[in-house]
């Protein structure tokens, strides 16, 4: 089972990184020429491998804006996110939209010209690699993160392992922040090590 989860990751990884490559070869030698159609065709390749769910382990969740919504939006990638796991904890304990959590995350955009991985906007720990006895998950309010990312967090149960693929969208959208172009998809390594409830919890330190 892992070798083919690890067989498909590097399929969409290489499928994806020669699209992208190719386009720059078009457009020219910038890092974000053509961005926002480079995302967006991204987030329409995960979501091809995501329906398909070859090996199992993908799931599409609908954005928790959209609430008690049951619409079928056909083509309409931009309402969900994509989660491969990478590991289930089989725990039911999940947050809800007015917690606090412990989170371990790895923050990424898609693969480009200098960063065939995806460039690293931001990470929960110091090192390259999450050394999780000794890395201290960070604070976050559920209810003060990206669409995408809170979507994630209160269908992830506590021990639960994702990789996270969000569409602009659900991420920052249309506006530019330091290290994130606008129209930037978001892909989120992510790793729910903690809940605390609103009005229950008040000692929020790790251990």
């Amino acid at each position: 089972m892992k070798q083919k989860q690890t067989l498909l990751l590097l399929s969409v990884t290489v499928l994806t990184f020669l699209v992208l490559s190719s386009c720059e070869e078009k457009t020219g030698e910038s890092e974000y020429n053509d961005w926002e159609n480079r995302n967006k065709t991204f987030i329409d390749s995960i979501a091809k491998v995501a329906s398909t769910n070859a090996d199992g382990s993908w799931r599409i969740i609908k954005a928790y804006t959209l609430g008690d919504s049951t619409a079928i939006y056909t083509g309409q990638t931009n309402r969900f996110i994509y989660v491969r796991t990478l590991r289930d904890s089989k725990s039911v304990q999940k947050p809800l939209y007015g917690d606090s959590v412990r989170v371990h995350y790895y923050g990424r955009l898609i693969p480009s010209k200098t960063y065939p991985l995806g460039y690293n906007f931001d990470k929960s720990y110091i090192g390259d690699t999450l050394a999780s006895k000794t890395d201290v998950p960070a604070l976050l309010s559920v209810a003060n993160t990206v669409v995408g990312f809170s979507t994630a967090l209160q269908n992830m149960a506590v021990g639960d392992r994702w990789v996270v693929y969000i569409p602009h969208e659900l991420g920052y959208g249309t506006v530019e922040r330091t290290s994130i172009p606008a129209y930037s998809s978001l892909i989120f390594e992510m790793e729910l090590a903690k809940i605390y409830r609103k009005g229950i919890d008040t000692n929020t330190s790790w251990h």
